[in-house]
Formats: structure tokens, sequence, C-alpha cells
């Protein structure tokens, strides 16, 4: 199989990650911080040096402000739901995954949630700064935006969004699910409130893995309550950090992977190198395609007139449609070529409303990741080139 699946879950995995998992399994684990004996000592040391290897790949000084979780999924409705009162305003993107608005608009039935979302450039997805900087002046209680679109892979201007959002006073929650381990990512830096990542994407890790940062612990009501192996004398949930946010026995396993999927990214710059420039190539060549449409990606087909500075960056997410023929048939050829691609609406409608492909059924994505070769990538473009020939001779 030729998989181009990445931006949903990235494979394959570092080389020793399975064996990683497979000591926290086959060696005595017990529960971190629960337990003097040294299988509980063990499980505390993986934690441990879990939680500092992320803070150094988000430049964090303080690690007890990361918490590990299930994922992007599970910290965001931690965040969402622990953060927000009834009658507050919120502010988000018209580029957000269902992550972020089935929880939003959940709270706006539950707690009556005043919800505006700024507007986004159709050709691009890039977020219209002036309709941003606009609703800034309405000083909403929550800014939540995402990291990096999961349908056509552009980049947010997170630091100068949180730049302005600091002068307004306004907290930040960043949907990094799509861009954690792709892009520079700084919360204390840039002063975002909550960051949450998936482990299974740009970070490599397993399924089931991720979390988030915390800037203010105080401002946050967890979502889960329990046990935590700590103040085991008070029936209260602990308000120190992490614990106040890690009830119940983690996934030891699992963040074992994540741990060495992180080690692995910290030596990786060359591949990621790399794997932008085959992205870039390969864009290229798609553009000069006829019989198929790049979905927001403007630079693809020139830059619009703007200049290099202004033009939008991009993660390795390419959205199309056919020009002839349809998506169906076009998804239906990808397949039974054993190619690994997402064709639909990923989880993002109103992304796919902004890119105005909604109505389209939204579209065929492929995303390479670290390991995939040029040999692939030139696979799939004779399989493009044989479906347009195909669908024009029939």
């Amino acid at each position: 199989m030729i998989y181009l699946d990445n931006a949903a879950t990235s494979w394959p995995k570092p080389p020793g990650l399975a064996e990683a998992m497979s000591r926290a399994i086959e060696a005595p684990l017990g529960n971190p911080g629960r337990s003097s004996h040294a299988a509980g000592i063990s499980a505390d040391r993986i934690l441990f040096e879990l939680r500092e290897t992320m803070a150094e790949i988000f430049a964090m000084k303080d690690s007890s402000s990361l918490i590990f979780n299930s994922g992007a999924t599970e910290s965001l409705n931690t965040v969402l739901s622990g953060f927000l009162k009834p009658g507050q305003k919120v502010l988000t993107s018209s580029m957000e995954h269902n992550s972020v608005m089935r929880p939003l608009l959940h709270l706006q039935r539950e707690r009556n949630l005043s919800l505006r979302r700024f507007p986004s450039d159709p050709d691009s997805g890039f977020p219209d700064m002036k309709s941003f900087e606009k609703e800034m002046d309405q000083r909403p209680d929550l800014l939540v935006v995402t990291a990096a679109s999961n349908v056509n892979g552009v980049i947010f201007p997170l630091e100068e969004m949180a730049y302005l959002a600091g002068k307004k006073g306004v907290p930040l929650c960043v949907d990094a699910a799509q861009g954690g381990g792709e892009i520079p990512l700084y919360p204390e830096k840039w002063g975002i409130d909550f960051l949450c990542f998936a482990g299974h994407k740009g970070l490599l890790g397993p399924s089931g893995t991720g979390g988030f940062t915390i800037r203010d612990p105080e401002r946050l009501m967890p979502l889960i309550l329990g046990g935590t192996g700590s103040r085991s004398r008070e029936e209260e949930q602990p308000d120190m950090m992490p614990d106040k946010f890690e009830s119940g026995t983690p996934n030891i396993p699992g963040l074992a992977g994540l741990l060495h999927s992180l080690n692995f990214i910290i030596d990786s710059e060359s591949l990621h190198l790399e794997a932008k420039n085959r992205t870039k190539r390969f864009v290229e060549e798609l553009s000069e395609l006829e019989g198929i449409r790049i979905v927001g990606r403007p630079s693809a087909r020139g830059s619009g007139g703007k200049t290099p500075e202004e033009s939008p960056s991009y993660l390795r997410v390419i959205s199309l449609l056919p020009v002839i023929g349809t998506l169906t048939e076009l998804t239906a050829f990808i397949n039974s070529k054993n190619m690994a691609v997402r064709s639909g609406l990923q989880c993002s409608p109103s992304a796919h409303k902004t890119l105005k492909t909604f109505d389209a059924g939204g579209t065929l994505r492929l995303s390479p990741g670290l390991f995939t070769t040029d040999g692939e990538l030139n696979e799939f473009m004779t399989t493009l080139k044989e479906y347009i020939w195909q669908t024009r001779k029939n």
C-alpha cells in the first residue's frame, strides 16, 4: 500500500516504536505516582521523561504545565467545558475541525454562549486578519483557533494572533492536532493559554495519546475527577499540577511509544526538510496537471499578486477535486490502486464551506508523511494521469 493519509494518522511510525511499547507491556510497570516499588518507579520515569521531552519541543520551562491524556479531542473538551461559563462570548475561525465546533455548539446550547466565527480567504483558508482584529475589539472571553487546517494544510499565523489576543486580554486556545510536530509551537513564549495536541499525527506517536499545555491552572476545571495517587487522604480533587488534570491510570505503553517518537523527532530535522521540499515539488507537478484542481492553494497556480511574505504557508496536506468526472469516481479509482487517501469532508464541514467544496461532498485529501518517497508520489501522479485519460476516453 502507498500510504498518503498522514493527516489522519501518521504511518509508518519511527523505527523502534513498537519495541518501546512492547517493553512497557512486558516489563512490570505499576501506576505512576502510586507505588514505591520498582515497577511503579519505572512508570514514573517514563512520564517524567515524556514531560521533559515534550517541554523541550515546545520550548517550555515548566514541564508540569503539560497534561497528558487520550489526545486533542479530550484536551479540547477539557478546556472548553472547564473554562467557559454561562453567557460568555467565544470567537473562533471558519476553518475549524469538528473537535472544536461540536463542543462549542453543545456548550452554546447548554450555557447560552455567544459564538462568532471570523472568516478566512476562500482561496487559501488563511484567516482574514482585518476581520479577526475587528472581532477582537469586542473582547471575547475566549479565542479558539486551529494551528493548521486538516483540509488544505494552511498554517495560521499563531504568533501574531497570540500577540493580538494578549493585547486585548483575551485567553487563547489552540487546536494543534494538525500542527504538533510539524510547525514551531511555543505556548510559553507566545502567550498561548491552552495548546491541545495529538500524539498520533505529526508527533508520530501511537493512537490514544496527546494532551494540552496550560498557562493558568486556576482558571480551568478538570473534565475528569478521580484517583491521582496524590493527597489520598482527601476526597477533594487535588489542585496541584499536573495531578489536577490527570486522574485515573495513564496509558503508559502508549506514552512510552510517544516518548520514543519525540526523541526521534528531535533528531529528524533533515527528514522534515526533505519531506517539505519533496511535497513542494509534488504540488508544483500537480498544479500543471489538467483535469485536477488543487483546492486552497493559490500559490500552486501563482501568487495572485501577493509577495512571498504575504503568501500562506502549508503543511504536507493537499486537497484535490477532479475537473472531469466526480469525486466518487476519482476516489474509487485511487482505492482500486491500493493507495490510502481520505475522501469527503474530513470532519471539517466549516472549512469546506469556506473553501467552497462543501456542496461537492468535500475533497480527495492526500497527506504525504516524513517517510513518503519520491517513487510513491510519482506512482500516485501516474495514477491521476491514468484516471484523467480513462475519464476523457469514456
